[in-house]
């Protein structure tokens, strides 16, 4: 096969026998001011201590996570032209932005596990979006590119553009890579690159990831509603979240403490204290200090 009229189609066309993709398109959000989640089949969100099931059009919100089950995906488009598509069984959490950074963009997103592709088009200018996973850290300008993560393993195939990539556990400096590059990691080992995507990542690729992403808020009927019906989050509602090796994790404590109050939640946490060292001091905080006892003012004798 010739490797250069390949590359030029990409992943697509290599999967399609011949069918080229088209160049990046996305259309301008048509609720300006959030990025918006569409779901197909029912998607969990996690909402600071709340869980609620979305089956209509959402508006992001920075720390959502989303879960999608075995039946379930979903498209998430924001005011640039940004999407993130979800596949089927996928955990993504939707991280903060850094102080004076745009909020109403997908500036940062952690990958737990499962499948997404993303695609933001050259007429972007907002920066980038970065991707978090426990093997490999993304960021990404422009372009199309596919990630697949587990809780110790990743992998990227890049469509077109570029992205500079990062490796969580290591000393190595940042490395450019360009369209039609392959990349897969376990935690701790080195990066392995390939000429083409390995067979698993091929057979495991959702079906809509291999032709380009096209807008859905352009035609939503509705604006997006506000989730309701929420209850109280379990401990299995964010378990794998609390143990994972992803930056994210930082933020859970002040965030999820509260929780603490439940009796089953504090045993959960308990039972898993050794995966969970920085929850310690929530359990058992240390003792307060003992109240400084006013001072007692010096008398001096005075000659009589």
């Amino acid at each position: 096969m010739n490797f250069q009229h390949w590359s030029r189609c990409g992943l697509a066309r290599w999967l399609r026998h011949g069918i080229g993709i088209a160049c990046l398109c996305a259309a301008p959000l048509a609720y300006a001011g959030h990025a918006i989640l569409l779901p197909e089949g029912p998607v969990t969100l996690v909402r600071g201590t709340s869980v609620f099931t979305i089956d209509a059009p959402l508006a992001v919100e920075p720390g959502d996570l989303f879960s999608t089950d075995a039946h379930a995906s979903a498209q998430i488009e924001d005011a640039n032209g940004t999407i993130v598509a979800l596949g089927a069984q996928t955990r993504i959490s939707i991280d903060a932005v850094p102080r004076g950074v745009n909020t109403d963009t997908l500036g940062a997103l952690s990958l737990l596990s499962g499948w997404i592709k993303v695609e933001r088009g050259d007429g972007d200018s907002s920066g980038q979006v970065k991707i978090d996973t426990a093997a490999l850290r993304v960021s990404m300008p422009h372009g199309a590119a596919v990630i697949q993560a587990s809780a110790d393993a990743a992998s990227l195939f890049i469509e077109t553009g570029g992205i500079l990539l990062t490796l969580p556990d290591s000393a190595d400096a940042p490395r450019s890579l360009n369209a039609e590059h392959y990349v897969q990691r376990e935690n701790g080992k080195p990066l392995e690159a390939q000429a083409r995507p390995a067979p698993a990542f091929v057979t495991g690729l959702p079906l809509a990831f291999r032709d380009p992403l096209a807008s859905i808020t352009a035609r939503m009927p509705t604006q997006p509603l506000a989730p309701t019906h929420g209850r109280v989050a379990a401990y299995s509602d964010i378990a794998e979240w609390l143990v994972s090796p992803l930056t994210v994790r930082r933020t859970f404590v002040a965030r999820f403490r509260s929780l603490v109050r439940t009796e089953t939640f504090r045993t959960q946490v308990r039972l898993n204290l050794r995966e969970l060292p920085e929850w310690r001091t929530v359990l058992c905080p240390p003792p307060s200090a003992p109240p400084r006892r006013p001072g007692i003012p010096k008398t001096s004798e005075v000659d009589s």
